[in-house]
């Protein structure tokens, strides 16, 4: 009997684990990329008169902000003497390593570009429409689809006024790379986000004036990359903090970041929770703001023809050289019908106009679409945490499911309702934002993937086959990926060495 056929959109970090996972469930993976190499979004790649628009958007000194114990596959550790906290290219290197360790790259056609995706009725196979560079298009059935390109390709643009007439430089994110162009130019720098903060704070060194715009006009949290005693901030997210009561973890992370990074000036700081928003690590933004060489300045109100921007609080900037807008990306798939992902008619409905339904992705488990058969998107989240550990699991959870080997998805009915019981909690935690659409923990988050998977830790089973030293660190220790391979299906022979490694600290 034939292989079933999966095709996968998209060859990063999501894209290389679906590979991998098909092929241990002995399924036929094959995987389309537009570029000519993997990596994704940590490819750095420079923007050029060939390439205005690469899908990389990291610029030259981006850093990740996971330690490389909580970011690593489950079954391939990142090396120990690798830095903590990985440089865009480490990453980027890392991910060709995986792909040599478990021999992907028979399975990748590079270079090709995914036209159409469309279920066809009848069979409820999937009709994929592809085109290779200098090439002609083609049609091939598959079986299943997995769409593995990310949320982070559309930039999204406010729409302020006088954007058309202004005539300094207005520059997405997305196309930043370096700072050397800037070098005495006054600069406006809208969103707070983690590109926001980074470019405010590496442009603050060379340009003569940064203004960063919070559109709420407060500053999100911002994290140290390490806690007390040096050890990675995130290291202290561990199973047992994930059992505290909301308000104690709350208030501990408060009380961490006065002792680390320090709080912001009183008028800055967030007016919700640490859990109710995504926060942004960036320690050293705060010794910028102290010199003044970052103002924090509220929303905008409206650009005009002699440079100047104004904001909504009456006050007035001049002589602004460019802008850049840390705004964030629209949530889209361009190739296949766009209610697949955003839930048409029924999020029209329980959704008020607004950037919170604009954004929506209406994916049960974050994964299948209630109406589409055969497909899921893997990686469309916005997590806090770790995306590699989330991702493999989705991959493991969808290979498993078209095998047959864990329960059948829900009615649509029920797919429904279930989504729509995340967005009403969601909304009730996180203040309302583009980017909170899709805002999941990455422990709870894999929690429930593992249960369903048959890979979760249950502590007691933990403690009966590995002993109290392995019981105690997947309890209080560093939440590390190879958690999900002590037990169950694709348990890993090497899980728990590792385990004892990356909590050596």
């Amino acid at each position: 009997m034939d292989k079933p056929r999966v095709a996968i959109i998209g060859a990063g970090v999501t894209g290389l684990t679906a590979i991998k996972q098909c092929l241990v469930a002995e399924l036929e993976p094959i995987c389309f990329e537009q570029t000519d190499h993997t990596g994704g979004l940590w490819r750095y790649t420079e923007v050029t008169e060939e390439n205005q628009n690469p899908h990389s958007s990291v610029y030259r000194s981006t850093v990740i902000n996971t330690s490389k114990e909580h970011m690593t596959f489950s079954d391939f550790p990142i090396p120990e003497d690798w830095p903590t906290f990985l440089p865009h290219y480490k990453v980027a290197e890392y991910y060709d390593l995986y792909a040599d360790k478990f021999n992907l790259w028979r399975h990748i056609r590079f270079n090709t570009t995914i036209l159409n995706a469309s279920m066809i009725p009848e069979t409820k196979k999937w009709k994929i429409v592809s085109i290779k560079k200098g090439g002609e298009k083609e049609e091939e059935e598959f079986d299943y689809v997995m769409v593995c390109t990310g949320h982070h390709n559309v930039p999204r643009l406010p729409n302020y006024q006088g954007m058309k007439t202004f005539p300094g430089k207005q520059i997405h994110s997305h196309f930043y790379r370096e700072p050397f162009a800037y070098a005495g130019k006054r600069v406006v720098v809208v969103g707070v986000g983690n590109s926001g903060m980074d470019m405010s704070v590496e442009l603050s060194h060379y340009a003569s004036q940064v203004y960063l715009v919070s559109r709420r006009g407060r500053l999100p949290w911002i994290l140290p990359r390490r806690g007390p005693f040096g050890r990675p901030f995130d290291h202290s997210n561990s199973r047992f903090a994930g059992m505290l009561p909301g308000f104690i973890r709350n208030y501990i992370a408060r009380l961490v970041i006065s002792l680390t990074t320090g709080l912001p000036p009183k008028h800055l700081r967030p007016l919700y929770p640490f859990s109710a928003a995504h926060p942004s690590v960036k320690p050293e933004f705060l010794d910028r703001l102290s010199t003044g060489t970052i103002v924090v300045k509220p929303d905008i109100l409206s650009l005009t023809t002699d440079g100047s921007v104004s904001f909504v609080d009456n006050t007035i900037v001049d002589n602004i050289d460019v802008i850049f807008y840390c705004t964030g990306y629209n949530n889209e798939v361009r190739f296949m019908d766009t209610e697949i992902i955003n839930g048409g008619d029924i999020v029209r409905k329980n959704f008020d106009e607004g950037e919170y339904r604009e954004n929506i992705t209406w994916l049960y488990k974050f994964m299948f679409p209630p109406r589409w058969s055969n497909i899921a998107f893997l990686g469309f989240i916005q997590q806090i945490g770790a995306i590699m550990p989330m991702c493999e699991l989705q991959a493991r959870y969808v290979t498993a499911l078209i095998k047959g080997k864990i329960s059948p998805l829900p009615s649509s009915e029920e797919m429904d309702k279930r989504i729509m019981a995340y967005h009403t909690r969601n909304r009730k935690r996180f203040y309302e934002a583009a980017r909170h659409t899709m805002e999941i923990e990455m422990m709870p988050y894999c929690d429930t993937i593992a249960r369903d998977i048959g890979c979760y830790p249950t502590l007691t089973k933990v403690l009966w086959k590995y002993g109290f030293g392995i019981w105690r660190r997947v309890l209080f220790g560093v939440p590390t990926p190879m958690q999900f391979r002590l037990l169950g299906p694709d348990a890993w022979p090497d899980a728990a060495k590792w385990i004892y490694i990356y909590n050596k600290g």
